[in-house]
């Protein structure tokens, strides 16, 4: 990735490592506070412009982070971006004053034009973009990370806001200091994961901080209240990862499925709920929402995909920079095997990265049964990253839907990311490795392989620093907030329409002495019955046809039936043998 970077940014992140350590060997050369040396090497990490590659403080800064009591949302409005007061800290009264509250429109920020204050805060992040820089910042302005960046400047700020009467109005707010909840570690040596290591730590204290009600409900189960749309039952434990609901608007019933992270070590879990989300939802059409997700395990992403299309799905490919270092971390772990050859022939011939290969095998996607079957819509924006980019790319390199982005890009993060603990746990000797433990619990995250994209327009482009363009956009606007998402909803509406309706409605009977299959669809006018993975019969659909007989057919284990429309597999279903009769393949099979 560092040649890719070096060359994209024109800079010298190794440079400036050995300036700072042939600075720090002279005498008197140390500087003369702590804080300066953490300062810039943040900026040399930084200056990659990668949320993957960042150094992490030590204790007490690694779990602790400065907050106001409310978040700042952004909207658009006569072509110019506006500020107001999003969800307020749940605890804190009135805050000294009483207009103070949800939906005023913030104006100014310490005398400075709230706009350009962001856009100020905007470039000291990384980011691969500028949407993605200054969405980071709008998420980022109240709720900042000590782990990965300065404290701010000032003890308190001075907002100047419009009341709901539209009266100018003051108000003068305290930093305060809070430790950071960790998250759940995930494996990311033995289980791939891509995320925003930063985004991890503060999701989990926004939600401690500004929406209690889903942490009760991640233990409970029970689903949180949004308005006035039919919310549906989200399992215990899963709360915090999804949120379902049935939106009607424009005269027109579809379903609504938030996916908030990807983050989890129950991968397995994860796309089981999500298959059964799918089967509670309208059939007629669907929303998946990954805005703001910040990634996770990949495994999470691209089995769920796989769960929206009837082609066999196509992930993402992962490549390794081809230097003896990964060679021999690749030599000496299995799950690495398939890259050893070609990692070996890049060494010979000096080629600079090793073969492209996907993370996971074509069977585990097999396991994965196909779960709808209506139009679908994507909705992104620039906090997507890495994981929930990769689940952006698929669903556009797989042709399942269309995206559709509130910006007019993803984070743009495309690389399998490892801990320090991670290399130093990859060989089995580290007398002679590079790394070493840092103290005082900083930590250095660093992206082992980058991610190849696999669309016909797309093949071999990279997913970092590109991230994925919307089909089209929707600007978000104050009903936006204030209402919901209305305007959003209304927009993901009008794209659906656009999409075709389908369904594939199979029925198997086994009773007799052979098989018969049943058909009741929409938008699809052929279907192949394959037994045991032997052709046995085709059937046009037209008219929905009475049952037909599966010839030469008894006791099968497996029937796959394949609906197609204009010559194109779009609909498919398994039944699999479950003792004496086939049952269809609802979940998740492994």
């Amino acid at each position: 990735m560092l040649p890719f970077k070096v060359a994209r940014y024109g800079i010298n992140p190794l440079q400036r490592l050995r300036l700072m350590l042939a600075q720090l060997g002279r005498p008197g050369a140390v500087p003369a506070v702590e804080w300066q040396f953490h300062a810039e090497l943040i900026d040399v990490f930084n200056s990659l412009r990668d949320l993957h590659t960042r150094y992490r403080l030590s204790e007490p800064f690694t779990t602790a982070a400065a907050v106001l009591p409310f978040l700042l949302k952004e909207f658009t409005e006569e072509g110019r971006r506006r500020y107001l007061v999003g969800r307020r800290q749940a605890d804190q009264g009135e805050l000294g004053h009483p207009t103070f509250r949800f939906g005023v429109e913030v104006t100014h920020w310490n005398g400075v034009p709230i706009a350009r204050a962001v856009d100020r805060f905007a470039e000291r992040f990384p980011g691969a973009n500028p949407e993605a820089r200054h969405a980071r910042a709008v998420e980022r302005f109240t709720v900042r990370s000590l782990a990965f960046g300065p404290p701010p400047d000032e003890d308190w700020i001075v907002v100047d806001y419009l009341d709901l009467t539209n009266q100018p109005q003051k108000i003068r707010l305290t930093w305060d200091v809070r430790s950071l909840v960790p998250a759940a570690e995930v494996d990311s040596a033995n289980l791939p994961v891509g995320i925003d290591v930063e985004g991890a730590q503060l999701a989990r204290l926004r939600a401690l901080l500004f929406a209690p009600e889903f942490i009760a409900a991640e233990r409970s189960g029970e689903p949180v209240a949004q308005g006035g749309d039919e919310q549906i039952l989200v399992t215990a434990g899963w709360s915090t990862f999804f949120e379902a609901r049935k939106v009607a608007t424009d005269g027109a019933t579809f379903g609504h499925l938030r996916i908030r992270t990807f983050y989890t070590q129950d991968v397995v879990g994860f796309v089981r709920e999500f298959i059964r989300l799918l089967g509670t939802l309208p059939q007629d059409g669907l929303v998946l929402d990954i805005r703001g997700n910040g990634g996770g395990a990949v495994a999470a992403s691209e089995l769920s995909l796989q769960a929206l299309t009837a082609r066999p799905f196509q992930p993402v490919q992962a490549q390794f920079a081809a230097t003896p270092l990964n060679l021999r971390i690749a030599r000496a772990n299995d799950d690495m095997e398939p890259w050893r050859r070609s990692m070996e022939q890049a060494m010979e011939t000096g080629t600079p990265q090793s073969a492209a290969i996907p993370f996971f095998p074509a069977e585990l996607f097999e396991a994965v049964p196909q779960s709808y079957f209506g139009p679908i819509v994507l909705i992104t924006d620039a906090r997507c990253y890495s994981a929930a980019d990769i689940f952006a790319a698929g669903f556009q390199d797989n042709g399942i839907g269309t995206i559709l982005g509130v910006d007019g890009n993803t984070g743009a993060g495309g690389g399998q990311v490892w801990k320090t603990a991670d290399l130093l746990g990859s060989l089995p000797s580290a007398e002679d490795f590079p790394f070493r433990p840092l103290p005082g619990g900083a930590e250095l995250t660093v992206v082992i392989r980058r991610l190849l994209r696999v669309g016909p327009d797309t093949a071999g482009t990279p997913l970092e620093d590109y991230g994925v363009v919307p089909h089209a956009q929707h600007v978000t606007t104050r009903a936006d907030i204030m209402d919901n998402d209305a305007d959003l909803m209304a927009a993901a509406a009008a794209e659906l329409a656009k999409l075709k309706r389908r369904r594939f409605d199979v029925e198997l009977h086994t009773a007799g002495e052979e098989p018969t299959v049943t058909f009741h669809v929409l938008g699809i006018d052929r279907a192949d019955v394959v037994v045991d993975g032997r052709p046995r019969l085709t059937v046009d659909l037209g008219g929905n046809p009475a049952p037909t007989v599966i010839p030469d057919t008894t006791t099968p284990n497996l029937i796959v039936v394949t609906g197609y429309d204009a010559g194109q597999p779009v609909a498919l279903r398994r039944f699999i043998r479950a003792g004496d009769t086939l049952v269809p393949q609802t979940t998740l099979t492994l």
